[in-house]
């Protein structure tokens, strides 16, 4: 086993103490209660968020990527019930969307970070919007919120890991629905004020319920 298998394993176990320390409220809209299947788009720095406020849908996967960094992520959500296709979220990337074309023929949901792997922060690639297009199901925007939290501010998504004994609220929002049709520019620029958009509600959700 590598050393970032190992950090995986290690990590995994830590957030699972974290998530037992901390306070946190998630709230899902009525429409994405209602999605057994979906795709779900989340910022990079947001992984925790979504690994928490996704509970509706049934059968979880989510896309990793081939770097070292990923296989430290792959044992942790592995370990948090989801099954791991490697890849990057860019349409070109062939081999993963492949794999993940046949998990949802098999009824499982797809979990993407967006701006992921490797950046820029907060530009959405293409690939959640192909499989979006190709097989209509629908994208649910994760936001979350965590009053103490470290940043990790080398990083170039500036990746949020909540604090022990922190407070958060984490938001699943309005699924977004696409066609083969769907205009690609307008489709993106949609993505990403929706998921800006979660992450203020996350913030507005957080203030009502610890203010």
């Amino acid at each position: 086993m590598n050393k970032y298998r190992l950090t995986g394993i290690l990590l995994s176990g830590f957030i699972k103490i974290l998530i037992k320390t901390t306070k946190y409220k998630v709230v899902q809209s009525e429409e994405a209660m209602k999605q057994k299947q979906a795709i779900i788009i989340f910022w990079h720095r947001k992984i925790i968020p979504t690994m928490l406020s996704t509970d509706f849908v049934e059968k979880k996967s989510s896309l990793v990527s081939s770097s070292k960094d990923g296989d430290i992520l792959e044992e942790v959500l592995t370990r948090f019930d989801n099954l791991v296709v490697r890849g990057s979220s860019n349409k070109d990337n062939v081999k993963s969307l492949k794999q993940i074309l046949k998990l949802i023929k098999t009824g499982f949901s797809i979990g993407i970070a967006i701006d992921g792997p490797r950046g820029p922060i907060y530009e959405p690639k293409s690939g959640a919007l192909y499989i979006a297009m190709k097989t209509g199901l629908p994208m649910i925007p994760i936001g979350g919120y965590t009053n103490k939290k470290r940043i990790f501010k080398k990083a170039w998504d500036k990746f949020e890991l909540p604090k022990f004994f922190s407070k958060s609220c984490y938001y699943a929002g309005e699924p977004l629905y696409f066609t083969k049709d769907s205009d690609i520019d307008a489709s993106m620029e949609l993505i990403k004020s929706k998921l800006h958009e979660a992450n203020r509600i996350a913030k507005e959700y957080y203030d009502k319920e610890y203010r």
